[in-house]
């Protein structure tokens, strides 16, 4: 797990997948699914949130998402694993990234308060 860089604690992880919950349930197209549309839509700078599991193997599949996240400014936070990130979103199997591209108005204060501690957790 050589790409995870920051700690994050359980309790952020609990309120990120049911963020994600949340977020897919309102609309499916608030999310992009996979390390290739996550990377499509940082490099495009219209991904609000990346969330990264932390057990992709092998690790260099998702060991740029942390440094193109920083180079973009978006917030990026890990979880456990593959089938915690499928399940946030609603999927049936699991899923390596997720880029939160539409943030519904009832949700954006969820996610200023998920972007603030995930900036502090770098410092």
């Amino acid at each position: 797990m050589s790409y995870v860089n920051i700690e994050v604690p359980d309790e952020l992880k609990k309120k990120v997948t049911k963020f994600l919950s949340s977020i897919v349930k309102l609309d499916k197209k608030n999310i992009r699914k996979g390390i290739n549309e996550t990377t499509k839509y940082v490099e495009r700078q219209k991904a609000k949130l990346v969330v990264i599991a932390g057990d992709v193997d092998p690790p260099q599949v998702v060991f740029h998402l942390p440094l193109i996240c920083d180079e973009k400014n978006v917030p990026y936070v890990f979880v456990d694993t593959k089938d915690d990130l499928g399940k946030a979103a609603d999927l049936s199997v699991g899923c390596s990234a997720i880029a939160v591209v539409n943030i519904p108005k009832e949700e954006e204060s969820a996610l200023k308060d998920i972007a603030s501690k995930v900036k502090s957790l770098k410092k």
